[in-house]
């Protein structure tokens, strides 16, 4: 099993009472490939840990499905924005593999923060890379190609397209699935 202290201290390093007491606070769980542990219009509490399979946060546009990420094992997923805000988010999160996880309440999270300055402080950078992360998506919607949005993709999660239906991906770098496979043709060319 990971342990979610685990996760947090690729950010900052942790003492080991805030690896126990955040380590405390986690549950394993496992879902079927295409649960949604998250639901757009709710409030998002908690953040899951990815330890097996693959997941996807997504929203609806005029009827369609549009992929706004992507998470393999060992990464950290929650609709930030309704996370740190405590509005309802505009996200769905699907399971796309069968998954094993380690849940987390977000609001017990922020009580340790209180307790262990060396936690809230590894939160606060943790914060700041979910950020950055955002504003490079964004980035790339304004200054990079679909093809260079598509090579990116296969550049930072290259295992992605064998795990992922061509639809999410093209939804994902904002064209269609007959735009992608023009980029793929082009690019196997």
């Amino acid at each position: 099993m990971h342990k979610i202290s685990a996760y947090y201290q690729q950010y900052k390093p942790l003492s080991i009472a805030s690896q126990d007491a955040l380590d405390a606070l986690s549950k394993t769980v496992a879902f079927p490939k295409g649960y949604l542990i998250h639901r757009q219009g709710q409030v998002c509490r908690e953040v899951f840990l990815l330890e097996k399979g693959v997941a996807r946060i997504f929203y609806y546009r005029d009827g369609n499905d549009i992929t706004n990420q992507f998470f393999c094992e060992g990464e950290a997923i929650a609709a930030m924005e309704s996370l740190y805000s405590g509005k309802p988010s505009y996200y769905n999160i699907e399971l796309l593999e069968d998954c094993q996880l380690v849940k987390v309440n977000y609001r017990e999270v922020e009580k340790l923060y209180a307790q262990y300055h060396d936690l809230e402080s590894c939160g606060r950078v943790l914060a700041i890379h979910c950020y950055l992360e955002e504003n490079e998506r964004n980035r790339s919607f304004q200054m990079l190609t679909a093809k260079e949005r598509y090579l990116n993709l296969l550049k930072t999660q290259p295992g992605i397209l064998q795990r992922v239906n061509l639809g999410h991906i093209a939804s994902y770098i904002g064209i269609t699935q007959v735009q992608l496979s023009r980029i793929r043709a082009e690019i196997m060319g």
